[in-house]
Order: C-alpha cells, then structure tokens, then sequence
C-alpha cells in the first residue's frame, strides 16, 4: 500500500465524515485541520492551539471504518468542549461525556485510552449479553434445533415455541424494567447494491425479531471503495438472533434455488427473483400466522400494546442516538414470474429455522437509510 497516496485520500474522507457528523447531529463547528500519524500507541487525538484533529494510519489502514468514525467523533468531542463549551482542560469529564452524547459516540469509546482490539471487540453483538441473555440464545437455538424435525407438525410447533419465547423474553424484559444493552452488527457482502430479496429478509427481521434493519454505504479504507451494507439494531440478545435468521434465510434461498431450478424455463435472473421472493412472502405469512396463534398465550393481551410502545421507543431512541437524520426508502417495483413466485410461497410456507444463532460472520460499520 503506498501510504503517502492513502493519506490524501484518507484526509479528503475524513473532510467529509466530518461535515456529514455536524450536520447529522446539527452542531456548527470550525472544520480542522486534519493529520494521518504514524503512531501506535496514540490512536487519535485533537490540538485545541492549532485546530488539529490526528488520527493514526494504523487506525485507518487495519480496522474498519466504524471504529475509525467513532475515534473521530470522540476528537470532535474534544472539539466541541473547547469551541462550544470553553472548556480546555482536554480530559473527559463532565463536559466531554456531554459532547460525547450530543454526537452519539458509542461508550466503548469514550474512554480516556483503549486499545484497537478492544475497539473492535466490544462491537461484536455477542459479547456483553447479560447472563439472562446467554440463557435466552441458548433456549431459541435449541428449539430452532428441534425444528429440524422432518415431522412438518413437528417443527412448525417448534418455531412457534420458538417465536413465543423470543415475545415472552422481550415483553418480560421491559415490564420489568431492565435496562437493556442495545448493540447492532453489520452485514456487508462487499458489492455496490442491495439486492430485493435482501430487503425482504430485512422486513422479516424487522417485523418479528424486535431489532431495527438500516442500509446504508460503507468506506473500505483498504481499497477506497464503497460498498452496501445491512445493519441489525436492537438489544444485543435480539441482534444475535436477528443476525442468524437473515444468513439462515439467505443461505435457504440459495440451497432451494440450487435444488429446483430446473423447473423454471425463462429469464435466469428474473426466475430466480420471483422465487426467492415467493419464499420469502410464504415464510413471513407463515410468521404471522405462528404470531397471530400466539397472541394472548405467550403473554396476557392486556398492556401488551403499552409494553410494545415502550419497547419501540426505546429501540428507537438508541437508533436515533446513533443516526439522528434517517431517510425512509420508497418501494420500487421487481418484475416477476408469477407461477415461478407462487410456488416460492408455497414452499416458503414450509421453511423452519433451524440451528445456529452464534457464529454467524460479523464486521462492523455505519447506517443511513432506515426500513
């Protein structure tokens, strides 16, 4: 890598990461003067005397670029207590800890001093799930393992079971008052779009594992690209799950492509579209339906709404916090076979999620467009 080169465009990325935070969270600040250092002790820091915000190339060059942004934003921190605050101590007290909330920094990383791999370790949604948590992955993944079953009643009671316990644990949670660990991960399959059916899988996601799905584009300081990616928001425990039945979903789509294929006789593109979402359009009916039994079993009807209420804007703040201008995506229409979409409901309405909620590949990055 010719580091010289990469300085250039890194600054001239940072210019914009910069202008894009201050208009996100709508604070106004005198732009500085950027610096890309050779150190690797000192990841980053910021020179109130001369308006200097330096980061290291280590920083930028072997972690990705949400660490990057949220050492960024801790400097902008230190900016801010000095240029809207007048506070030119430099430490991270009260006044910094402020700055820190009004640019929604992570609090992993408003440490006075931390290493890169712990940076990048306490962005993983596994790690820092309570104990209670742990218990609760451990309970879905093994009825998600009964629902292997190739008894049909078999397994479709073991996914009810499942989405009654993922309700149950959620709506316990939050009428009990605890607070909960919200965390996210990032799906990023290093192409220049997001395909359909990965939308689709997201609104399954969205509407029945209790997390938040964003797309959005993420920079490789590796190769000055960038690329789509997909970020799970939501209570660390739900991230886990939520993480795991989009692979499982999306790993499905393909296996049952790969098996039936042959049946379909025109475009290969726009055959494999309108199956795989009729897949998915038949497993979300099947979703809905599962909850709809469920609804007044699981937990009592009475105060669920309030508690569903709660939980959203709970959910929501966090997400906010970290993305305060999100954009609504508008829908775009697919063309599709229509006998080819059709037996992809029918067989969707058969799929069951199986085991595996941890191990799932994680890399981590930043979101703009919310579902």
């Amino acid at each position: 890598m010719d580091i010289e080169k990469y300085r250039k465009i890194w600054i001239n990325q940072l210019i914009v990461e910069y202008e894009e935070i201050c208009w996100g969270y709508g604070v106004e600040l005198i732009p500085p003067v950027f610096e890309i250092s050779d150190s690797r002790k000192e990841v980053g820091s910021y020179h109130s005397e001369t308006r200097t915000i330096r980061l290291s190339r280590y920083l930028l060059a072997e972690n990705s670029w949400m660490v990057t942004l949220q050492v960024l934003k801790h400097e902008m921190a230190h900016q801010l207590c000095s240029e809207l605050f007048g506070s030119q101590d430099g430490g991270h007290g009260v006044e910094f800890q402020r700055g820190c909330e009004l640019l929604g920094v992570e609090p992993e990383y408003r440490l006075a001093k931390s290493s890169l791999p712990e940076f990048e370790k306490k962005l993983t949604k596994g790690r820092g799930v309570s104990e209670k948590g742990r218990r609760f992955i451990d309970r879905v993944e093994k009825l998600f393992a009964l629902a292997r079953s190739p008894n049909e009643n078999e397994a479709t009671f073991a996914m009810q079971k499942a989405n009654e316990l993922i309700e149950k644990y959620n709506l316990t949670i939050f009428e009990d008052g605890v607070k909960r660990d919200f965390g996210y991960t990032v799906i990023n399959r290093k192409r220049k779009r997001i395909e359909t059916y990965q939308r689709h899988i997201c609104r399954i996601l969205q509407d029945f594992f209790f997390v938040k799905v964003i797309v959005s584009s993420l920079y490789d300081p590796r190769i000055d690209q960038s690329h789509k990616i997909i970020e799970i928001l939501g209570a660390k425990e739900n991230v886990a799950i939520g993480e795991y039945c989009y692979f499982f979903l999306e790993n499905k789509l393909f296996t049952l492509w790969a098996y039936n294929r042959q049946k379909f006789r025109g475009s290969t593109r726009t055959e494999k579209n309108s199956y795989f979402l009729g897949l998915l359009a038949g497993f979300y009916d099947k979703l809905k339906k599962q909850g709809e039994k469920t609804t007044g079993k699981a937990v009592p009807a009475r105060g669920k709404a309030v508690v569903l209420l709660s939980a959203r804007k709970e959910l929501e703040g966090y997400v906010n916090n970290r993305y305060p201008r999100l954009q609504k995506n508008s829908r775009r229409s697919v063309r599709i076979y229509k006998s080819t979409y059709s037996d992809g409901v029918a067989t969707g309405r058969t799929i069951t999620l199986t085991k595996g909620v941890a191990g799932a590949p994680v890399q981590s990055g930043r979101m703009l467009t919310a579902f």
